[in-house]
């Protein structure tokens, strides 16, 4: 392999790196912007931050190049535990998307969390 070639595939790895670090980067500001939002939007439906027991944050890359929601939020209430409550981030905002579990719960079980999250009726009070 000649000097030319090598010195191009050593800046092509150092450029890719860099593009790697940018990206990665960029993913690591953004969840902890979009976190700070969704306590936002649940504050604003009338739940508490200390409520929460757990904030998970997914990114896809490929899911945005094939049109699907980049960013993939789930929140855990402490009183609602293994209820996922599931969220998007999307044109600058938290969008509540539905209710998950393990066990899957029954549809009216699903529109019931759904409808009282969205009341802010979660928990009774």
């Amino acid at each position: 392999m000649g000097v030319k070639k090598k010195k191009a595939l050593i800046i092509g790895l150092v450029v890719l790196l860099i593009i790697v670090f940018v990206f990665s980067l960029n993913v690591f500001v953004m969840q902890k912007f979009i976190k700070t939002n969704t306590y936002t939007e649940l504050e604003y439906r009338g739940y508490a931050t200390q409520d929460v027991s757990e904030v998970k944050i997914k990114h896809s890359y490929l899911n945005r190049i094939l049109s699907y929601d980049e960013w993939i939020i789930s929140v855990e209430f402490k009183k609602e535990p293994g209820v996922l409550f599931q969220f998007t981030y999307r044109d600058d905002k938290i969008i509540f998307q539905g209710v998950t579990s393990e066990p899957m719960l029954d549809k009216e079980e699903i529109l019931d969390y759904s409808e009282k999250f969205k009341n802010g009726t979660l928990f009774g009070e």
